[in-house]
This record gives structure tokens, sequence and C-alpha cells, in this order.
């Protein structure tokens, strides 16, 4: 009688969904069952790598990733088979489902993004990739050779991959560990050119980007101080009123100290009040003189 652990390996390969959810009620602990002649691969390392959407979602809702990330004897993800093998929905489902996923490497250094730049048929998944909130793959990583995945888009031809890999800000003048570009990877001719019209393209956005947002800052200061007239020496001197006449209109709305004691003048002092004050002569104030008092 065959165990039940080749059973299922044998109903994934054929993709009876059925089957495998039967054999995983009646043993649940078999659920991840790694094949160790097969380089450890789990039950969803095999659904993946055939592209079963069904049969990965069925393992992934009965826990097989809950406890942690699969990896096979290559340290491969189940993500980095379906981005391989161009699996792109099952990849989609394994990146939102398990998004940790994203940036793991293997044994080789590449992380599922550098893979999906590998076939072309995975390009799709290159923008998921670069874009995930919480675990972005990096743009310009590298593997143990050094190449990034500009090297790896190159190499395979994708270039819709080129593209995005550019406009999420790959350096296309990185050098891997034997000193070429991923431009010297490119397959034809016309490969190469489409390369250098991308990157020349990028440059001239970049800049147009710049002075946009030169003239969009100008634009805004120039709303910001409009009707707001700068007063130079000149138009300050020619709007302040002269000095005379300042004091002219001084003069007319505020009394002298002299004005506010006018009550108290000598011109308004009383004879009576003159003889019995020394300090007063004939009714007008004078300097005092020293008074013997006689």
């Amino acid at each position: 009688m065959i165990d039940a652990s080749t059973r299922l390996r044998r109903a994934i390969l054929l993709s009876d969904a059925l089957l495998v959810k039967r054999i995983i009620r009646s043993n649940p602990a078999l659920i991840q069952n790694p094949d160790f002649q097969d380089k450890s691969n789990t039950s969803l390392h095999l659904a993946a790598q055939a592209g079963f959407g069904e049969i990965v979602e069925l393992l992934v809702d009965a826990g097989h990733e809950d406890a942690e990330t699969s990896r096979n004897a290559d340290w491969d993800t189940p993500l980095m088979l379906a981005a391989r093998h161009g699996n792109v929905e099952v990849g989609f489902l394994l990146a939102s489902r398990f998004p940790r996923s994203i940036p793991i490497t293997n044994k080789a250094g590449l992380d599922a993004l550098a893979l999906a730049c590998l076939n072309p048929a995975s390009t799709p998944l290159v923008s998921l990739l670069l874009s995930h909130p919480e675990y972005p793959a990096p743009a310009d990583g590298r593997d143990n050779h050094g190449d990034t995945p500009l090297h790896h888009a190159s190499a395979s031809g994708s270039l819709k991959a080129l593209r995005i890999l550019l406009s999420a800000g790959a350096d296309p003048t990185a050098k891997n560990a034997y000193d070429w570009t991923p431009l010297a990877y490119s397959q034809t001719v016309a490969a190469e050119v489409y390369f250098k019209n991308l990157v020349s393209d990028l440059e001239r956005r970049k800049v147009e980007g710049i002075r946009g947002e030169k003239e969009r800052r100008e634009e805004a200061m120039k709303r910001k101080y409009a009707g707001v007239r700068l007063v130079t020496d000149e138009n300050e001197t020619a709007s302040r009123p002269s000095d005379d006449m300042s004091r002219s209109e001084s003069s007319n709305s505020i009394s002298s100290p002299v004005d506010q004691r006018g009550g108290f003048t000598p011109t308004s002092i009383t004879p009576t009040v003159a003889k019995n004050n020394p300090w007063v002569n004939g009714g007008f104030e004078t300097r005092a003189r020293a008074w013997s008092g006689d």
C-alpha cells in the first residue's frame, strides 16, 4: 500500500485538489510533507512550481505557512519557485498572503524579484514586488555575483521589466563582480538601443522634473508675496513728511508744555499774590536772589 506522504505528492502533481484536501484532513501533520529526495521541497513548493493555484490556496488556508516560511535545500521559497517558472497568479497569491517572503534570498543570493526578472513571463510580478508597502524588494539588490535585477532583466530580454526597474530607481550603471553593466548583457542590438533610449528618456524626465519643481517654487513665492510693496530709501523719503511739516502738524494737534501751564504764567498772577510773593517782582517772575528775610 502506498504511504500517505507519497499519495499526497502524487495528488498535488496531478492537480487533484479534492484528493489533496482529503489526505490533509486525515493526516493534518503531513501538510508540509518535505521530500528529502527532491531538495526537501514541501507540498507548497510543488504546487507553486506547477502553478496550481487552487491547491496553493487550499494548502495556505490549511495552515501550511503559519509557523514559518517554507524553504527547500537551496533556500528557495514557494514564491521564488512561482516567480522562476512564470506562475504569476500563484506569485500574486503568495506575495499578498506572505509578504515577509518577498526580500528573502536563496543560496545564490537571488530573491523573488531577481527570479521574476529572469523569466519574461513573470514580468507582472515585478511591479508588485517592488512596490509592496511593508516588504518591498530592493531595486538594486545583488546576488552572489554582484548582478542586480537589471542585469537579469537585460540578460533575459525582458524589456518591460527594464522599464519598470528604471522607473523604480534602479541604477543602469551598476557593475557586477565581473565589471559588466546591465547594458552589456543585452540579447540583441535592438534591445541594447531600447535600453539606451530608456536611460536617456529617464534622465530627460529627471531634468524636466527638477526644472518644473523650481518653477513651481518660484510661482508659489510670487503668489505668497503678491501685493506686498518693498519700501526703499527713496520711497520712504518721498512718503515721509518733512520735519517742518511734522512739527507744524504736531504743534496744531498737541499743545506745548508752555501752553499746558498757561494758567500758571506770571501774567496771570494777581497783585495780592505778587505782593506777598518775594519771588515775583511787579507781577513778573524773576530769578531768585539771595534774601535776608527783611
